[in-house]
């Protein structure tokens, strides 16, 4: 069976009405948008199911900013807070979704105005 993307997760959880692809992509995770992605035990969890998207997705963003990705890592909301592998995997986890939903919700806006 082939491995749910994140971009695949965030739509499935907008169509069952369980959170809005904007809300993530404007307020982010850190205040409980995502409801399965609160606790460390599920962001964790989540981070390792999407390891090599979440790191490939890493790459590809530093690459088009010009940046590390340690560099780039070191700028995300909530990177001060980062003081164990566990708590490492939750910032990727929250910025690997709010990052897919940002270009999700960038995604319809660019279809609704070539359609207007």
């Amino acid at each position: 069976m082939k491995k749910q993307t994140v971009k695949e997760y965030l739509l499935k959880g907008e169509k069952e009405e369980r959170f809005l692809i904007s809300d993530v992509a404007t307020h982010g995770c850190s205040g409980g948008t995502i409801s399965d992605l609160i606790y460390y035990e599920d962001t964790v969890k989540f981070y390792n199911d999407h390891e090599e998207e979440i790191w490939e997705e890493l790459s590809n963003t530093a690459d088009d900013l010009g940046e590390t990705i340690p560099f780039m890592i070191s700028n995300f909301r909530g990177c001060k807070n980062v003081d164990s592998a566990k708590t490492f995997k939750n910032l990727l986890a929250w910025w690997i979704c709010e990052h897919i939903a940002a270009r999700i919700s960038d995604e319809r806006e660019e279809g609704s105005r070539s359609v207007a």
